[in-house]
């Protein structure tokens, strides 16, 4: 597995879990990026707001940098709240001293509850010396209006900067980020979250359901790109302003340009709130892992997996545990019931090397082709086996009696399931129908021979040889090659293909049953 992105997140702890520090690993996992962590600040807050900001020395935040960009190292870093001028300074000394180049800034001055998180003082060096090391700044309206307020007069009170009511139209934020871009000379991105506009370019103040969000990115090429989507009303926006960040800083990170990163961070964000769920009486956080599909299995599993699924168990046990392999194994057996089976399971076998062939059309390599193609010749031989079984239970019976069977209902449902799957599935949705027989043999064989079964070959069990068949080291073999290839195969599927193969093997299952069942119930066939 190569390295993922290294993405260093400098901010301060939510411990409601919906922002900060804990929104910001979320989001970094959950774009299979690597998280790191230096802590600005701890707060003590839920979703109804901040109730206590407790800094952390600027002195152990130099050290946390240190640990962490000495030794791991750090391909893009993204700065949430800040808490102090000393805390801005250690981040500039170390941005310089280890020269990074990629930060995402989000400049996190006023909580969405209206707390202040990033005191006066601390904004001057905010803009005169971090601010200018930035790869983007991803300021929200209000805060884009403190910023623009600060550089166009840094002598007032950042307190002064005007309200969001002076936005009045989608030209308006369009001219506000322009503006700020101007003044920090890196890329900025204007968030519109807090004002959802509606079609004619007019705040919508009422009537949200109509409305957009607007993002505003300004490069410093002076090219603007203007980011819209569905304002989508709901509760649930704690975190939005982190998340995005982060989000981009992980896209970035992945070698997206900011364009690109940017769009495909707005779209994560939209299914995060479209996703969430209410927590807390106040602003519940966004739904961070929305985008994450954990396999219900680990790697080298997913047979395990299928065989042991509330839908499969019972059906998979009824299988390996049938009379029919009990009574093979005992050898009270009927000779006519085995003999059927012989019969039938030639004529399956006919089908199972057809659908095996299919596998190696399917093949993408020739690695693939070679393995598909092995298992096409053990089919083969098999059926050899089975030709020569018969011979011996029933003299005078040849090759030529077997094909001129009839095929019991059973034999036909069971075959053309699998060469219908082959035929209109892809080529995981082949292996899964084919792998229940192959495993299941092997399975119900095993499980005889290690039994203290008193009747063997020796003893007048004429039927023993098959369990040594499917019990033996070579078809193990045979088996565990089929078994690896699945199961490489299976740390790429997906939510619905997981669902569809789930059904494709309890449907074979099931038919290997009653293929079983029917063998035991059989009257002879011509």
């Amino acid at each position: 597995m190569s390295r993922p992105p290294r993405i260093l997140t400098i901010a301060g702890s939510d411990s409601s879990g919906g922002a900060g520090i804990e929104a910001d690993i979320k989001v970094i996992t959950a774009h299979k990026c690597y998280g790191m962590t230096a802590l600005t600040g701890l707060t003590a807050q839920n979703t109804t707001g901040v109730v206590a900001i407790h800094p952390i020395p600027a002195e152990f935040l130099q050290k946390s940098l240190s640990a962490v960009i000495e030794d791991v190292g750090v391909d893009v870093v993204k700065t949430g709240m800040l808490t102090s001028a000393e805390s801005i300074s250690v981040i500039v000394e170390s941005i310089k001293k280890y020269n990074l180049k990629t930060i995402v800034l989000d400049p996190v001055m006023i909580s969405t509850s209206g707390s202040a998180l990033l005191p006066p003082e601390a904004i001057s060096n905010l803009c005169s010396n971090l601010i200018p090391l930035a790869t983007l700044v991803t300021p929200n309206i209000p805060e884009a209006q403190h910023l623009l307020s600060y550089y166009t007069n840094p002598e007032a009170s950042p307190n002064t900067a005007p309200p969001v009511d002076n936005i009045n139209s989608m030209a308006d934020v369009v001219d506000l980020a322009k503006r700020l871009q101007e003044q920090c000379s890196t890329s900025v991105l204007v968030k519109g979250g807090h004002l959802p506009f509606l079609s004619d370019g007019t705040v919508a103040r009422r009537h949200k359901g109509d409305a957009f969000v607007m993002d505003i990115l300004v490069l410093p090429s002076g090219v603007v790109k203007i980011f819209s989507s569905p304002f989508i009303e709901s509760n649930n926006t704690h975190g939005t302003g982190c998340s995005l960040a982060s989000a981009i800083a992980c896209n970035i990170g992945l070698s997206q340009s900011i364009p690109t990163a940017v769009l495909n961070a707005r779209n994560y964000i939209s299914g995060a709130i479209a996703a969430s769920y209410s927590l807390g009486k106040g602003s519940g956080p966004i739904n961070h892992v929305h985008n994450v599909y954990k396999l219900p299995y680990s790697k080298g599993h997913f047979i395990e997996y299928l065989i042991n699924h509330p839908r499969v168990a019972n059906t998979w046990n009824e299988y390996v545990d049938h009379d029919f392999v009990k009574q093979i194994a005992n050898g009270t057996l009927k000779t006519e019931n085995f003999v059927w089976y012989l019969k039938q399971d030639y004529l399956f076998l006919i089908q199972f090397a057809r659908a095996k062939a299919l596998l190696t059309y399917k093949g993408a390599t020739f690695k693939r082709i070679s393995d598909y193609a092995s298992y096409l010749t053990s089919v083969i031989r098999e059926s050899a086996l089975h030709v020569k079984y018969c011979a011996e239970l029933i003299p005078g019976l040849t090759e030529k009696d077997l094909q001129s069977t009839s095929e019991a209902p059973t034999t036909t449902a069971y075959t053309r399931y699998i060469l219908d799957v082959g035929n209109n599935g892809d080529i995981a949705a082949l292996m899964v129908s084919l792998i229940s027989c192959s495993v299941g043999y092997q399975v119900a064989a095993s499980s005889r021979e290690n039994e203290d079964t008193s009747v063997r070959t020796g003893q007048g069990n004429v039927f023993w040889r098959w369990v040594e068949e499917y019990a033996s080291e070579d078809y193990a073999r045979e088996v565990q090659v089929q078994r690896d290839i699945l199961e490489e195969m299976a740390m790429g599927f997906g939510v619905a293909q997981v669902e569809e193969l789930v059904e494709i093997f309890r449907k074979v299952t099931e038919m290997e049953r009653n293929f079983f069942s029917a063998a035991v119930e059989s009257k002879p066939l011509s």
